[in-house]
């Protein structure tokens, strides 16, 4: 309907595509990303797309809605004439056309950005999903099916009866235990049960030998070993690059195998051995454009998988990783949840319940446990000269410098404001002294931005700290011993370490 007028597009009042009893949606930005939410949206019963906006004519998602009779304009204020309307789905990652959109929509229709867009795409993505397995299920009814019947035929000879007993024996056994294992990974919100779990599928769907999950680690770029079965977990190599051996090639292409693996062959150095793995094949764990690792499978001898066989690890990984996004994302809000956004530390809370369980281990098994108590000197007269954006950089940098040079049993927490807390397991009174030290001269060294152009400033810390059992015992006086040696270095004179009395 290119250059058509809102007017010229209704019919007695009603706009062609509006539809009592469904949720009318309009989609703004045409995108290819657009395009393919549009076509699954499309083929969703009780939703109806009835617009698509972009000031590009040619857009994919312009062509496609033409294609498919859906109104089309290359201006969003027609949408808001629309009756009826209940939902525009804003996919343009434009501010200004958020805000156009926020500000001029009729307050009676919702608006979804690009968060809430990434959400209705992992929802269709996981219908598409659901309806694989639906798939799955009804062709192993059919086959099942078939047995039976190939079961009566062959009453008459006693051979082939037990042949076709066995064959649906196992059949049945492979039905079973694919409805099991679908059923067990909605059922678990753990990333390491629903590692655990994949790989049992792989060994139980496809009787791999050796098999293996290994997940994404953005900041590194590597792919780490999360679960394993087959052989013990030092014959796995624990992180590995992602453009390199089978597993890479795997993360970026979907599914490879490699039924008998040349000698010496790069492919195979995911595992320490290299030359015990005679074939490999690996598939990556992905909903939409999200891929989350891969799923790695070998053997000792050669092996091609058939197509049903690829067919069967195609459909795990799809019902697995949709299984493993719920859990990466439960992982991801409970460490928000004990996550101060700020510094990226632990928060308070968090902090006095590890402190509980330390001093608690710490008294069983009579071991030392020590506490460091940091704050920043003369924070506040930093934010009130050089603003409050400034300052967050400053916590931020602190926080770095903290994490550092702390192991990874160690706890790094904010306690308020510009006061941060460490606690050191197994650790006396000399090492966390020493912990102390390092963090203090890092900070004193660290270069702080003030403005544009101006020359950095160094800013400097106060630390105390305080061990278990000679300062305190009781968990508030262990603190309160930590906190009052802080300020006993403050009023030393600022930039120094001192230990409780």
């Amino acid at each position: 309907m290119e250059g058509s007028s809102l007017t010229d597009a209704t019919h007695d009042g009603v706009f062609p595509g509006l539809r009592p009893g469904k949720l009318n949606v309009a989609i703004v930005g045409a995108s290819l990303r657009s395009a393919s939410i549009l076509r699954l949206l499309n083929e969703v019963e009780n939703i109806s797309v009835v617009a698509v906006a972009d000031p590009n004519r040619g857009a994919p998602g312009i062509r496609l809605a033409e294609d498919l009779g859906v109104f089309t304009t290359s201006d969003i204020t027609e949408l808001y004439q629309m009756p009826g309307l209940d939902l525009i789905v804003d996919l343009t990652d434009d501010e200004q056309m958020r805000r156009t959109l926020t500000q001029q929509k009729p307050a009676d229709v919702e608006l979804i950005g690009a968060r809430g867009s990434e959400m209705v795409w992992d929802l269709l993505i996981a219908k598409k999903r659901g309806e694989e397995q639906e798939k799955l299920f009804v062709e192993l009814q059919v086959a099942y099916d078939k047995i039976r019947s190939h079961e009566r035929k062959l009453q008459s000879g006693k051979e082939a009866l037990e042949r076709a007993n066995e064959e649906l024996e196992s059949r049945l056994a492979e039905i079973f235990f694919t409805h099991e294992f679908f059923k067990a990974l909605t059922s678990f919100t753990s990333v390491d049960d629903v590692t655990s779990l994949i790989v049992d599928g792989a060994n139980g769907i496809l009787g791999a030998e050796i098999s293996c999950v290994y997940l994404l680690e953005n900041e590194s770029w590597t792919l780490n070993l999360r679960a394993s079965q087959g052989r013990p977990e030092d014959y796995f190599v624990p992180r590995i690059p992602v453009s390199e051996t089978m597993l890479g090639v795997a993360f970026g292409g979907g599914l490879v195998q490699e039924a008998a693996i040349p000698r010496g062959a790069t492919s195979a150095l995911w595992v320490r051995d290299p030359d015990d793995l005679a074939s490999h094949a690996g598939i990556s764990l992905r909903t939409g454009d999200s891929i989350f690792g891969v799923l790695a499978i070998g053997s000792a001898i050669p092996r091609e998988f058939t197509p049903p066989e690829l067919e069967r690890l195609t459909v795990i990984s799809n019902q697995a990783s949709l299984a493993l996004q719920n859990a990466l994302l439960h992982e991801e809000l409970e460490r928000l949840s004990v996550t101060d956004r700020l510094t990226e530390l632990y928060n308070h809370g968090y902090f006095q319940q590890r402190l509980e369980e330390e001093l608690g281990r710490a008294g069983r098994f009579n071991h030392t446990l020590s506490l460091i108590m940091i704050d920043i000197d003369d924070f506040k007269e930093f934010n009130d000269t050089y603003g409050h954006p400034r300052g967050d950089k400053v916590l931020h940098m602190v926080s770095d410098t903290i994490k550092a040079n702390l192991r990874e049993m160690d706890v790094a927490a904010r306690y308020g404001g510009e006061e941060f807390v460490v606690v050191l397991p197994e650790t006396d009174t000399e090492g966390a002294a020493a912990v102390a030290e390092r963090i203090r001269a890092g900070v004193e060294a660290l270069p702080f931005a003030t403005a544009e152009g101006a020359a950095p400033v160094h800013k400097t810390v106060s630390v105390g700290v305080a061990t278990y059992p000679q300062h305190a015992t009781a968990q508030n006086r262990f603190v309160e011993a930590a906190d009052k040696a802080m300020y006993a270095a403050k009023h030393a004179g600022k930039n120094k370490v001192m230990v409780a009395p």
